[in-house]
């Protein structure tokens, strides 16, 4: 049913990729909850993540989606012992690796280079005012390195308030998230090489009907020995007579086929010749007649 076959049936390399097309949709549907738990601020510091962190958020999700529809098709393509979606698969891979090393990339080169001067620019020229407040809520401070310094008003964040700068709580987050981040990135990575090697491996073995019908390589004829026994068959038709065939401007051509020396099929071609010659010297008199009448007329 659907091209489904009963599991007894499958061959060990359907069971691997089996199993790596069910890695590849679990670390794509985790990746897919983290980024909407996140995109919908569900958990705890979601909002200095949304902020601080957008584009990484955007690279997080674009890679998930991937994940997920190469999963879906890898799936598909296994159950159904297609290599053609199988080979859809494959390539689907590639761009969700690329995407997965994006996400590293960018939080690893965040977190370990200059990532205090980087979050100072970042306070004070590309959060919005809301931004901020949405720092300053999630981490429990107000301004950057005290309350008077560029900060959003609020009910909790005013000149006098106890609250410390955000300079030290958002540093702290932003060192444990991206490098929670990258480690699993890349961690991932690994994996996600392992689960290329494995669909170029074992997609043209999810039956076991691949290279059937093929000749197998010893029972395969080279040239030299078409060529070899060519020669084999020209010898021995001219013990035997030769071929009917004959090579007019290199190219072979049959004989014409020797008249039979029966006399009955003498008489009879020369009786059905005689006919045919009547025939057309009946016709050609009746044309030479017509032609005379017309020049008269």
């Amino acid at each position: 049913m659907l091209g489904l076959e009963w599991f007894s049936k499958w061959t060990s390399f359907k069971w691997c990729l089996l199993f790596s097309v069910l890695s590849v949709l679990v670390y794509g549907v985790a990746g897919m909850m983290c980024a909407v738990v996140t995109w919908f601020r569900t958990w705890q510091n979601a909002d200095v993540m949304y902020v601080a962190d957008t584009d990484i958020l955007v690279l997080i999700t674009l890679a998930s989606s991937i994940l997920v529809v190469a999963a879906l098709t890898g799936l598909a393509g296994t159950l159904l012992s297609s290599r053609p979606i199988l080979a859809i698969y494959a390539l689907l891979l590639w761009p969700s690796l690329i995407s997965m090393a994006a996400i590293g990339y960018t939080a690893y080169k965040r977190a370990t280079l200059a990532l205090d001067h980087k979050l100072d620019m970042s306070w004070s020229q590309y959060y919005t005012p809301l931004g901020r407040l949405l720092i300053q809520n999630s981490l429990m401070c107000c301004g950057w390195s005290s309350p008077g310094h560029e900060g959003t008003p609020s009910r909790s964040c005013y000149p006098r308030t106890p609250l410390p700068g955000c300079k030290g709580p958002l540093t702290r987050f932003e060192q444990m998230n991206l490098q929670l981040v990258w480690s699993t990135v890349f961690s991932l990575v690994f994996m996600h090489l392992v689960n290329i090697v494995v669909v170029m491996l074992c997609a043209n073995h999810v039956t076991k009907t691949f290279g059937s019908g093929i000749t197998p390589k010893r029972y395969r004829l080279t040239a030299n020995e078409v060529r070899e026994n060519a020669g084999r068959v020209l010898k021995v038709t001219e013990k035997t007579g030769g071929l009917n065939v004959q090579v007019v401007g290199g190219i072979s051509r049959p004989r014409i086929v020797r008249v039979p020396t029966s006399r009955a099929f003498r008489e009879d071609k020369e009786e059905r010749m005689g006919l045919l010659d009547e025939y057309l010297d009946k016709v050609g008199q009746d044309s030479r007649c017509r032609v005379r009448d017309r020049q008269r007329g």
